[in-house]
């Protein structure tokens, strides 16, 4: 009998945390799967109640929509979802990461000499963020072009640090690219010179 009144009382607590971790687990499936589908709910989730797996889902929801559009050069809707993202989890590396990337590219579309240099600043702090990354020094190095195109120990400084840290392989190609293009220029300018 004591043996049935233990598990009577004990049951109720499984059942609430096997449901609990169902319902998590499900929620951070469907951040990583269909971050668009959570989002959604977004509004209607956190009116129910907060919890920290609910958090975590909404942020990797956010980070994973923020990154779709910072990779198609969408920069304010990956700044609105990035923000959304730190709201939730202030030091969020990756949305802040990422936040500052977007901000300095806006920054550089812009082709005022200014911007260019709050862009480097801005990802001067990204890479502050994210040391192992060579994302940042790519846009630094694309920033000090077109301040002075032939100011070119920044600029192949910038894309020498890039080289030497983390890149995709498509972002280390365009960066190779750009670092043998710079170091031509400087070549036939100086050529020209002698």
């Amino acid at each position: 009998m004591k043996g049935n009144k233990s598990i009577k009382a004990v049951l109720p607590i499984l059942i609430l945390g096997f449901l609990f971790n169902c319902s998590s687990s499900r929620y951070l499936k469907i951040a990583k799967e269909s971050p668009d589908e959570l989002l959604a709910m977004e509004d209607s989730l956190l009116q129910v109640g907060e919890n920290f797996i609910l958090i975590n889902a909404l942020t990797r929801a956010h980070n994973n929509i923020g990154l779709k559009n910072y990779k198609l050069m969408n920069y304010d809707s990956s700044i609105y979802h990035f923000s959304k993202s730190i709201k939730f989890i202030e030091k969020d590396t990756v949305a802040n990461f990422y936040m500052l990337m977007a901000q300095g590219n806006l920054l550089l579309e812009t082709g005022k000499k200014n911007d260019a240099w709050s862009a480097i600043q801005t990802f001067n702090k990204a890479s502050q963020l994210n040391p192992s990354s060579g994302i940042p020094y790519y846009y630094i190095g694309l920033a000090y072009r077109k301040i002075g195109d032939k100011d070119f120990d920044l600029i192949i400084e910038a894309f020498q640090i890039a080289l030497s840290l983390d890149l995709d392989i498509d972002l280390k190609e365009k960066t190779k690219s750009a670092y043998e293009k710079e170091k031509k220029r400087e070549k036939k300018l100086n050529d020209f010179w002698r």
